[in-house]
């Protein structure tokens, strides 16, 4: 449709609503064919279900009533959204729907319920039903609980980056969609920045490696202040140094490079901690344990230090430990 990339200028309530009024059918139409096509790999029904709606005319309904209604920030869009164009995500509007934690559960459940339809069509009734893999659903659920955690510490980009960054390892156990993130950068070496980003604090974060304040010394406070709280939703994703200073205890210095200090001391140990815990898994590791592995090793490699500017000779001996490392290799479930 030639209209798709028609802008919406005017996003008050007011013009969305009049908007909705003037074009309803166009935008059910695009809203229609979306979510229909969305629902394809998984039924319709089921993917309405899950999602709480009762029919496809029901979706379309809330979606319009949503736009026109509901609380929209158009800077958190990316531009290529700012559009009619908006009307055919439908990975947009079931986030609306179940906010982008609930999305990726949802679509999570629904890609095993494919699965295990799949595999079960394939089995003659002789064999019987197959027993559920438990040590994958166990790390599955691992992930996705961290997922959330990411996001309620963080922001939304960065489960973006984390989510392309595990893409092709994940897809041999298990796909979530991936969303664009709001901002993204024009060049490679940024790009790979945000992802060696994303990619450590969800190690730290599944690895359990935040202390509680009380255990916590002054360099581990300055960087869960850092990385490890609600941010913008914009590059580079971290809260500036007079918010980090300002959380900080009274007795400790608070001036600039105080708190930079702290900051790099802080990642540092942290990086220790996931390095010493990457112990090369044995030959006979099973699958689950290799996979879980090479995610927690791709979240220390070289791009990690630039990420927080401890390259370039400025950790010597962190370089030398992420050297030591085993690299990854891939290894397809048999």
């Amino acid at each position: 449709m030639n209209k798709l990339g028609t802008p919406i200028t005017d996003w008050s309530k007011e013009g969305r609503a009049a908007l909705v009024l003037e074009h309803r059918e166009v935008f059910a139409l695009l809203l229609r064919h979306s979510l229909a096509q969305a629902a394809k790999p998984y039924g319709e029904q089921n993917l309405l279900d899950a999602f709480r709606f009762k029919t496809l005319d029901d979706a379309v309904d809330w979606c319009l009533k949503r736009f026109a209604t509901g609380t929209l920030e158009q800077g958190r869009l990316s531009p290529s959204s700012r559009c009619w164009r908006l009307f055919t995500q439908a990975r947009f509007w079931l986030s609306q729907r179940e906010g982008a934690a609930g999305f990726l559960r949802k679509m999570q459940e629904l890609e095993a319920a494919c699965r295990r339809d799949s595999v079960l069509a394939e089995i003659p009734e002789s064999e019987g039903v197959p027993v559920p893999d438990l040590d994958v659903q166990r790390l599955v659920e691992r992930l996705s609980r961290t997922l959330t955690e990411l996001l309620a510490r963080t922001c939304p980009d960065l489960v973006t980056w984390w989510l392309r960054a595990t893409e092709e390892l994940r897809s041999l156990w298990f796909d979530l969609p991936i969303p664009e993130p709001s901002h993204q950068p024009r060049m490679k070496k940024e790009r790979s920045i945000r992802i060696h980003d994303a990619l450590f604090r969800f190690a730290c974060l599944f690895r359990g490696l935040l202390l509680q304040q009380k255990d916590a010394a002054p360099s581990h406070l300055a960087v869960r202040e850092w990385l490890f709280r609600q941010c913008r939703n914009v590059p580079p994703y971290r809260r500036t140094e007079e918010e980090i200073a300002a959380a900080l205890p009274l007795t400790i210095p608070k001036t600039k490079r105080a708190v930079q200090h702290l900051r790099r001391e802080g990642v540092s140990a942290l990086l220790h901690q996931l390095i010493g815990s990457l112990n090369a898994p044995a030959e006979t590791a099973d699958a689950v344990a290799l996979m879980e592995w090479q995610l927690m090793r791709e979240s220390v490699t070289k791009t990690t230090l630039t990420a927080f500017a401890l390259d370039e000779g400025a950790s010597p001996e962190l370089e030398r430990s992420i050297e030591a490392l085993p690299s990854v290799t891939r290894r397809r479930r048999s």
